[in-house]
């Protein structure tokens, strides 16, 4: 299976490397695209991937989820799969199932969603993060997100939604999983709020995640990482099966699930943290 990782970043100093790395890993480096959104910092030199600049004004997320739409079929005239994610999200199969994304594949849904979990920093317990190396060393705590249960893997174009928490074709959930890294270090995180704040946007209310200020978010992470430990996140395991639930629920209800997420942290299990 041929198989492109495609994403669209913006001065991602932390992220980007580390997207680059992982994908290269899962699908190789001369299938990794990188639509560079008019970076200025240099974040998108030096990657060893494939890179195209975008023009840039404000931040319209239709326009953004039309112009990956587009750019997702385009790939599918030469690719068997696209994989898309943010920046700071790494998609990966099963480690006890799926070699990698290619392997996945070969065996997925024609669109796959991934399940949703955010990789949480604790303040005092773990230290700074070292960008260079691999964040499964440095982190295991995640947290169960139903906005991250993404459509991450198509075998067909799609129509992305403005924000990519859903497409044109219904979930359909299958041994894929999306680790989330905006909360992966405090002090990133807020490094990044710092450049997000100073953006234009197009819509006025699109991304308040990324106008909150310093102290909401410091105490959020805060918060969040005296949740309960609750033992590991055994991938696809009767652990993440009560959630799952929840979030199919509402989906049926027509009432959505983004701001479902867990009450507890998971640790993630060994062969997944060696992915990551």
């Amino acid at each position: 299976m041929r198989v492109a990782a495609l994403t669209m970043m913006h001065n991602e100093p932390v992220w980007a490397r580390a997207w680059a790395r992982h994908y290269t890993r899962e699908v190789g480096a001369e299938n990794c695209l990188v639509l560079d959104h008019g970076s200025t910092d240099g974040s998108t030199r030096d990657l060893g991937v494939r890179v195209e600049r975008v023009g840039r004004g404000a931040l319209d997320e239709d326009a953004r989820a039309a112009l990956v739409s587009d750019v997702t079929r385009e790939l599918l005239r030469g690719y068997d799969a696209v994989v898309h994610s943010d920046a700071d999200e790494l998609v990966l199969a099963d480690p006890d199932r799926f070699a990698d994304l290619r392997d996945y594949a070969s065996r997925a849904p024609r669109v796959a969603t991934a399940v949703g979990l955010d990789l949480h920093h604790i303040p005092g317990e773990e230290g700074a993060l070292r960008p260079g190396e691999m964040l499964g060393g440095q982190r295991r705590w995640v947290r169960f997100s139903a906005a991250m249960c993404k459509p991450a893997l198509v075998q067909a174009p799609v129509r992305w939604r403005p924000g990519f928490h859903a497409c044109d074709a219904a979930p359909v959930f299958g041994a894929l999983y999306l680790v989330h890294l905006r909360y992966a270090d405090l002090d990133a995180g807020l490094a990044r709020l710092r450049r997000t704040r100073a953006q234009t946007f197009a819509q006025a209310d699109t991304n308040p995640h990324q106008r909150v200020g310093d102290e909401a978010f410091e105490g959020m992470m805060r918060a969040i990482a005296r949740l309960p430990l609750a033992g590991e996140a055994i991938m696809g395991g009767a652990v993440m099966a009560p959630w799952m639930m929840r979030m199919r629920e509402g989906w049926a209800r027509g009432d959505g699930q983004l701001a479902l997420a867990g009450d507890a942290l998971w640790a993630l299990p060994d062969g997944v943290l060696a992915r990551i």
